[in-house]
């Protein structure tokens, strides 16, 4: 029987996401904009990830948005007003058989663009990072990166 323990786990992945938090700061701020004034092109990571949900994930509502992020609705909702006033978002009415209340956001153009822009420059300095490791080193983080990936979204099950 094994001595690793749920709280073991949860123990070492929590400080895996505060260390990749602070790798995150370290390598990547640059490619975003720190409070989303004055730089032309650039979004706020939080607006990076909103885009980022409503275009991958379908989480197209105010409610659905503040839910994934744990954020409150109507700072949800301003944060939207901002992406839409900056014509990232474009209002999407619901329709006839949905709740008239619901207001849908759809990326624009020009969101798409800057997604794409600010996925490739993160891709160019992750892998570039990456590419410093020794083959072996990459070979088994490929490896186990692949396996946590595959544990979490199947809820536990490796293939």
């Amino acid at each position: 029987m094994s001595d690793v323990s749920g709280q073991k786990i949860a123990e070492l992945f929590f400080s895996l996401k505060v260390n990749i938090t602070f790798w995150s700061k370290l390598h990547l701020e640059q490619v975003f904009s720190i409070n989303g004034k004055g730089e032309v092109g650039k979004l706020t990571m939080q607006q990076f990830h909103f885009l980022l949900c409503i275009r991958d994930l379908g989480i197209n509502t105010v409610s659905q948005i503040s839910n994934s992020f744990c954020l409150s609705k109507s700072s949800t909702s301003l944060s939207i007003a901002k992406l839409v006033k900056k014509g990232y978002l474009e209002k999407e009415l619901p329709s006839n058989d949905d709740d008239g209340r619901k207001i849908y956001f759809r990326l624009t153009d020009k969101a798409n663009a800057t997604v794409d822009a600010t996925q490739n420059a993160l891709m160019n300095i992750t892998s570039s990072y990456f590419d410093s490791f020794d083959d072996e080193t990459k070979q088994t983080l490929y490896h186990h990166l692949s396996a946590i990936n595959q544990l979490i979204i199947s809820g536990g099950t490796l293939k």
